[in-house]
C-alpha cells in the first residue's frame, strides 16, 4: 500500500525525467505514448488507493518516508483521508483529460517535449502539496507549486507579455509565501512540531497560544495562491501560457491550492473568529471585484480568468461561513465547469488560428457545434443552473452563509449579486462567441480534433452529473469527509421550507443573469 502511494505522487516526476532524457529520441507520438500512459497509471492508482480508503471508512492513511530533521523530528511524510484523497482523484484525473487534449493543442510547437516535462513537474508538486503529511512538506509542495507554474505560464518566455506574466504571478506569490512561512515558524515555536494531528491535538487540548497571529499568516499565503484580494491581479495575466496550461493551473490545481490549505487547517480556524471573518470578507470582495471586471473583458481567456477568481471568492465565503464541506464541494464542481470551459475556448482560439478576441468570433455554433455544445454546458453549471453541478454547490454556499443570520445575511445578499453577476457575464461571453452574427469571416473554421473534443464530451459529462454526489439528500461528500473534520464545527444548511425558497431565490439570480445577457 506504501507503494501505492508513491507511485501516485511520484510517477509525474519520473516521467517528466524519462521525457527529458528521451525528447531528443523519440518523435511527438512515442512522447505521447509515455506520458498520457504514466498519467493514467497514475489516476488508475490513485481510484484504486481511493478504494481501499473508502473500504475502511476513509481512515486516513499515513507514510513515515524518512526522518528529515532529527531535533526536533520532522518526518517527511504523507497522509491520504478523506479530503487529500478527493484531491489527488482531481488532480490526477483531470492531468489526464488535460494533457490528451494537449498532445492536439501543443502539436508542433517547437518546445513540445519541454511543456510536458513542467506539465508532469506541476502535478508531481500538487501531489506533493495535497497528500504532505505535515505542514513543512506542504510548504515544500506549494513552493514547488509555485516554481512550475511560473515555467508554464511563462513557457512562451520569447514574447515579452508572457515573460511578465510569468514574473508577476512568481512576486505576488512569494508576497503570500512569506506569510505561509511566518506561519510555519509560529507554529513550530508554539507547538514544538509541524505534524498536524499533534498541532490539532494541542489546540483542541486548550494551547491557543499566538493561535490568530498564525491563521493570519496561513490566510496571508492562502490568498495569494488561491488569487484573493488583493493579491489576484497575477491571474489574469497568466492566460499568456498555453491554454491547457490555463485549465491546469485555473480549474483543480494550484489556485485551489489556499482553499485545501484552509480546510486542511480547520481545526485551528475554527477558533479564530478574525481570521474567518477576514476570509468571508475579503472572498466577497474578489468575488464582486471579479465578476464587474469580468464583464469588461474582450478577450475569451480573461474572463474564464476573472470568473475563476470570482468562483474561489465563493470558496473563501463558504470557508469563512464555516461551510467545509460546501467550500470543498463547490472546488470539485468548479474543477470540471472550469476545465471545460478552459479546454472548449482552447478549441475556439486553435479553429480561429489564435485569435481571442470574442468580438471577432459570432456564430460558431454553426461550424463548432460540440464544443459550442459542451461549453454551453460549462456556462449553464458555472451559472447555477439545476440540476447541472454548479447549482448544487453554489447554492449550499449561499444557504449556508444564510444559516449563519446576524450580519451573514448581508453576505449572503452580497454573494447572491455576484451569483447573478456571473450569469450574466458567461452567458454574454457565450452568446458572443457561439451564436451573435457579427459579420466575421468565418468559413475555414471547423471542429476541432477528436482529440479536442473527446476531453470536452467527458468534462461536459461530468459537468452535468458531478453535483450529484453531495445533494441535500445524499450527502456522499460530507461522507468522505466526516473523519477529516470531525474535529470541527460544521455550519448546517437550513431545512424545509427556508431552504427551498432560498434555493428558488438562487435559481431566479442564475436565470435572470442569463435572460438579460
Amino acid at each position: 500500500m506504501d507503494n501505492l502511494l508513491l507511485v501516485i505522487i511520484f510517477l509525474p516526476l519520473l516521467t517528466a525525467i524519462g521525457i527529458k532524457i528521451i525528447s531528443n529520441l523519440v518523435n511527438e507520438l512515442l512522447l505521447n505514448y509515455l506520458t498520457i500512459n504514466s498519467a493514467l497509471l497514475s489516476f488508475a492508482t490513485a481510484c484504486g488507493m481511493f478504494g481501499l480508503l473508502l473500504a475502511d471508512k476513509f481512515k486516513p492513511i499515513h507514510l513515515e518516508l524518512f526522518t528529515w530533521i532529527p531535533s526536533p523530528e520532522i518526518l517527511f511524510e504523507f497522509t491520504l483521508d478523506g479530503l487529500s484523497g478527493i484531491m489527488m482523484l482531481l488532480v490526477t484525473g483531470l492531468s489526464v483529460i488535460i494533457q490528451i487534449f494537449s498532445t492536439s493543442y501543443m502539436s508542433k510547437d517547437s518546445n513540445y517535449s519541454k511543456y510536458f516535462i513542467y506539465f508532469n513537474v506541476f502535478v508531481f508538486s500538487m501531489l506533493l502539496l495535497v497528500m504532505s503529511g505535515n505542514f513543512l512538506v506542504m510548504f515544500f509542495g506549494w513552493e514547488l507549486v509555485g516554481l512550475s507554474s511560473y515555467l508554464l505560464i511563462s513557457f512562451w518566455s520569447k514574447k515579452q507579455s508572457a515573460a511578465k506574466a510569468g514574473n508577476k504571478a512568481f512576486i505576488l506569490n512569494r508576497i503570500g509565501d512569506f506569510g505561509f512561512l511566518v506561519g510555519l515558524m509560529l507554529t513550530l515555536n508554539t507547538f514544538g512540531t509541524f505534524n498536524y494531528e499533534e498541532v490539532f491535538s494541542e489546540v483542541l487540548n486548550g494551547n491557543r497560544e499566538s493561535l490568530s497571529i498564525i491563521v493570519i499568516c496561513f490566510i496571508i499565503g492562502a490568498f495569494g495562491k488561491s488569487a484573493q484580494f488583493p493579491l489576484f491581479s497575477w491571474l489574469p495575466d497568466a492566460m499568456e501560457g498555453p491554454t491547457p496550461a490555463s485549465a491546469l493551473i485555473h480549474a483543480a490545481t494550484m489556485v485551489t491550492a489556499g482553499v485545501f490549505m484552509l480546510v486542511r487547517i480547520s481545526p485551528i480556524l475554527q477558533f479564530s473568529e478574525t481570521g474567518k471573518l477576514i476570509i468571508i470578507t475579503a472572498g466577497l470582495l474578489t468575488a464582486l471585484i471579479a465578476a464587474f471586471s469580468a464583464i469588461n473583458q474582450d478577450d475569451i481567456k480573461k474572463v474564464l480568468a476573472y470568473s475563476t477568481i470570482s468562483q474561489l471568492g465563493f470558496m473563501f465565503i463558504a470557508i469563512g461561513s464555516g461551510a467545509y464541506v460546501a467550500a470543498i464541494f463547490h472546488l470539485v464542481t468548479h474543477a470540471f465547469f472550469k476545465a471545460l470551459l478552459f479546454l472548449g475556448a482552447g478549441a475556439v482560439i486553435h479553429e480561429m488560428h489564435h485569435e481571442q478576441n470574442i468580438h471577432k468570433m459570432g456564430n460558431l455554433k454553426t461550424k463548432m457545434p460540440i464544443t459550442a455544445a459542451m461549453m454551453g454546458i460549462g456556462t449553464l453549471a458555472i451559472s447555477g443552473i439545476p440540476p447541472l453541478a454548479g447549482f448544487w454547490s453554489k447554492d449550499e454556499i449561499l444557504a449556508s452563509t444564510f444559516a449563519n443570520g446576524g450580519f451573514y445575511y448581508g453576505y449572503w445578499a452580497l454573494s447572491l449579486l455576484a451569483a447573478f453577476m456571473t450569469a450574466f457575464y458567461m452567458g454574454r461571453h457565450w452568446l458572443l462567441i457561439f451564436h451573435k452574427e457579427t459579420g466575421n469571416d468565418i468559413s475555414q473554421v471547423h471542429e476541432a480534433p477528436k482529440a479536442m473534443v473527446r476531453p470536452l464530451i467527458v468534462l461536459g459529462i461530468f459537468s452535468l452529473f458531478i453535483g450529484f454526489i453531495n445533494t441535500p439528500f445524499f450527502h456522499g461528500l460530507e461522507k468522505v469527509l466526516e473523519e477529516t473534520l470531525h474535529y470541527v464545527e460544521i455550519t448546517h444548511l437550513p431545512e424545509g421550507i427556508t431552504l427551498i425558497i432560498l434555493a428558488l431565490v438562487s435559481i431566479g439570480a442564475g436565470f435572470t443573469g442569463l435572460l438579460l445577457a
